[in-house]
């Protein structure tokens, strides 16, 4: 499964070969500091309320939730009033950049995607030329939000989210992503130390 550039109203612009993803799990606190142990140079794609917690610069903005992901994109912090480049799929209100799933494997009639907006932020990544992809507060799991108490449970994530991203570990691009939590970290690999200096091989 790939993504397809349909439009962009920006240049697509990445600054480091290594970008860290951040979602809004509740793992998100401690695997950022966790990577920051790891790697100094980075760009990020921040999804959803994450870029609330995550300090400038911030690159990218990745969501494909619909109308919640449309306020998000129109309103986001004012520590961001000149905003990153804001991707999403199918042309939308707020964004920069229209994806398009490449030979889509489910009816798009009836989803419009599976395997959460850190798939689909993977993948953009991967088009976008990164070398290295991590994921931080990315953990498909039911632990909750960084920004609720940990009494309030999380998303509950469908069968088919995790077959996608079974699928997309599958892959030979796959390779490039790890995670540094949750279920993501079983499917596609710990991030480590070792694997980012693979860069410099």
């Amino acid at each position: 499964m790939r993504l397809k550039l349909v439009s962009n109203s920006k240049p697509l612009v990445t600054n480091h070969p290594v970008v860290m993803i951040t979602g809004d799990g509740m793992s998100l606190p401690e695997d950022v500091k966790l990577f920051k142990t790891f790697c100094r140079d980075y760009d990020t794609a921040c999804i959803g309320r994450s870029i609330k917690f995550i300090d400038p610069p911030v690159d990218h903005f990745v969501d494909v939730d619909c109308a919640e992901s449309m306020w998000w994109a129109k309103n986001l912090p004012d520590k961001w009033r000149n905003g990153p480049l804001r991707h999403t799929m199918g042309e939308m209100e707020g964004y920069d950049v229209d994806w398009e799933v490449e030979n889509c494997p489910w009816d798009q009639s009836e989803v419009t995607w599976h395997g959460s907006s850190s798939l689909f932020a993977v993948l953009a990544c991967i088009e976008m030329g990164y070398e290295l992809i991590v994921l931080a507060g990315c953990p498909l799991d039911r632990s909750g939000h960084w920004y609720y108490p940990p009494e309030y449970a999380g998303p509950n994530w469908t069968a088919e989210c995790y077959i996608a991203w079974m699928d997309f570990s599958q892959q030979p691009q796959a390779a490039r992503v790890r995670s540094l939590s949750g279920y993501t970290k079983i499917i596609m690999g710990e991030v480590t130390q070792e694997w980012l200096l693979s860069l410099q091989k």
